[in-house]
């Protein structure tokens, strides 16, 4: 049967290029006006103090340790296997001459079910890096700085629903892995020893804590616990950031956060755990949690920096101090580019993926030979 005339049929590609034509004017234009309104917006932020500018230290003379981790999953018998793997580096830079100065890492490898896959590798992850910075502070070496490319503390979005003993397991020696290492390296740790290091936690996403702040009134008691340092705020320009949040809102997380940072900019410190209350362990989140977005260059994609603590003992001379070194330390990578010694421990984990083929072939060609259970049923006579 032909179709009728009045419902003629058409092609994928006729149907793509007809939407083109259609939505292609409309999706630039509104494109535009965003980054408009981020050019409008943008000097408020520098304005209100709410973006300031850093300088990077020169030379640059730090030591610092840089902890990465890295979970692969290769399916397996139905199910999956799993290798989970952190590495750390060291290094030093006297007069910006860098060299290494140790490494070492952890890993783990077992079987997983579907269940909640990406939160328990993140548990397993943070774990893992907090095992590594442990062992590095309980070593005689001086540390500058100690950088994790995961949070620091736990979001209670992670935790598990009652079914899911694995995961519940996970989370619970997470919680108490992170809580000794604060309860017993806190008193060495900067801000509660000047001279102790600083122990940061980096990521590439999680813009939102700008923009939560930005959509806050400043000038009430309410919206000024979320920010620190508030002395240096400036109120008329904070006021006309109250006029624009429906703006700022339209725009979308990235796009904002990637129009008012600047290179070598940095946020204002902003309390996350005033924003996200429910966070793990509560031991550690009484005593302050807080993050700032830093742009470390030309091209390259803002980080969040978290920071357990809070003023007066975090300043914004600190907070200066810190990002420039970040900043300085980040000198290869192109857009996606970490400080190195972040770099250089991701690139340990290379092997990872490798690993976890060979040891799937390894785990097939057993189940096929049954070696393991000829070794169990030999001895089974013995057990009658």
């Amino acid at each position: 049967m032909t179709p009728s005339a009045t419902h003629k049929t058409r092609s994928l590609a006729q149907s793509l290029a007809i939407q083109t034509q259609v939505h292609l004017p409309g999706t630039a234009g509104r494109l535009l006006k965003q980054i408009r309104d981020i050019e409008r917006i943008a000097p408020l932020f520098v304005e209100a103090g709410l973006i300031r500018s850093v300088d990077r230290p020169r030379p640059l003379d730090v030591s610092a340790v840089g902890i990465s981790t890295r979970a692969v999953v290769k399916r397996a018998a139905g199910g999956f296997l799993y290798a989970a793997a952190g590495s750390r580096v060291d290094i030093g830079v006297e007069d910006n001459v860098v060299a290494t100065r140790g490494e070492d890492s952890v890993c783990e490898i077992d079987d997983i079910d579907y269940e909640d896959q990406a939160k328990r590798f993140q548990l397993i992850g943070m774990r893992q890096a907090y095992e590594l910075a442990d062992r590095a502070l309980s070593s005689a070496e001086p540390y500058d700085i100690v950088l994790m490319d995961c949070p620091l503390l736990l979001n209670r979005s992670s935790a598990p629903l009652r079914a899911h003993v694995a995961h519940a397991r996970e989370f619970k020696r997470t919680v108490e892995t992170i809580d000794a290492f604060w309860e017993n390296h806190r008193e060495n740790l900067y801000p509660w020893n000047p001279q102790g290091p600083v122990v940061a936690g980096l990521a590439a996403e999680r813009f939102g804590a700008i923009i939560y702040v930005s959509q806050q009134d400043l000038r009430t008691e309410e919206g000024r616990k979320h920010v620190l340092h508030l002395d240096d705020l400036a109120l008329e320009p904070l006021t006309r950031l109250l006029d624009s949040q429906d703006t700022i809102m339209g725009v979308g997380e990235r796009r904002f956060i990637n129009g008012i940072l600047g290179s070598y900019t940095r946020t204002s410190g902003i309390r996350m755990n005033t924003q996200t209350p429910r966070m793990e362990p509560e031991s550690v989140v009484q005593h302050g949690v807080i993050g700032l977005h830093y742009c470390a260059g030309p091209g390259t994609v803002p980080r969040l920096v978290q920071l357990v603590g809070d003023e007066p003992e975090w300043t914004v001379t600190a907070f200066d101090d810190l990002v420039g070194r970040l900043m300085a330390l980040t000198v290869v990578g192109g857009r996606q580019a970490w400080p190195l010694p972040l770099q250089l421990a991701d690139q340990e984990l290379a092997a990872l993926s490798a690993f976890i083929e060979h040891y799937r072939a390894g785990v097939h060609a057993e189940m096929k030979q049954k070696n393991i259970e000829a070794v169990w049923l030999s001895e089974m006579d013995d057990l009658i």
